[in-house]
């Protein structure tokens, strides 16, 4: 399956290809990305890249859309990050991202969480996406609230990441 969703003249959101292999393997062994999300491991090695690549074509064919995007380059098509959704029921999903070290504090990921955002209304019946985010992490909160999210509130002992409870913030942005 193949999709293009325009973020800006420069960046676009598309479906993960074989090819992102080694950009995935790359900039998902940052310990900014690992210590900031929920679902990515760590020491992120080439078969973990190959597992998810398998994982979001079988999920592309299995239900027929999208959920894990790549933030690619116009210009190049090189994976710069990525973004998703996690479907939680009818009308309501959550996203999850991460950008590359060299990408970061441009502009990228508040302007593809829009685009994704605009994108999951306009093909879905969701009518509310959130954005989970632990307190540490004031570069995710300032990101969600540039793309139109406003914070709901504080989780206590909500996800537990490295064997530690930890409490997030909770956005939504609301079709």
């Amino acid at each position: 399956m193949s999709i293009s969703i325009p973020v800006n003249a420069d960046i676009e959101l598309t479906e993960i290809r074989k090819t992102d292999k080694p950009r995935l393997v790359r900039y998902l062994n940052d310990a900014t990305v690992f210590n900031n999300t929920l679902m990515i491991p760590s020491p992120y090695t080439k078969e973990r890249a190959e597992a998810y690549i398998k994982l979001c074509r079988e999920s592309e064919k299995n239900h027929g859309f999208i959920a894990n995007f790549a933030i690619r380059e116009r210009a190049t098509g090189h994976l710069i990050g990525g973004c998703g959704r996690f479907m939680k029921d009818v009308h309501k999903d959550e996203i999850g991202y991460w950008l590359g070290e060299p990408f970061r504090n441009r502009g990228i990921m508040s302007a593809a969480i829009k685009a994704l955002c605009q994108h999951i209304f306009a093909t879905t019946d969701t009518v509310r996406i959130e954005g989970i985010v632990f307190l540490s992490n004031a570069a995710s909160v300032k990101t969600l609230e540039k793309a139109g999210f406003e914070r709901e509130g504080l989780l206590r002992k909500y996800v537990v990441k490295n064997g530690e409870t930890k409490d997030v913030f909770i956005y939504s942005r609301l079709k």
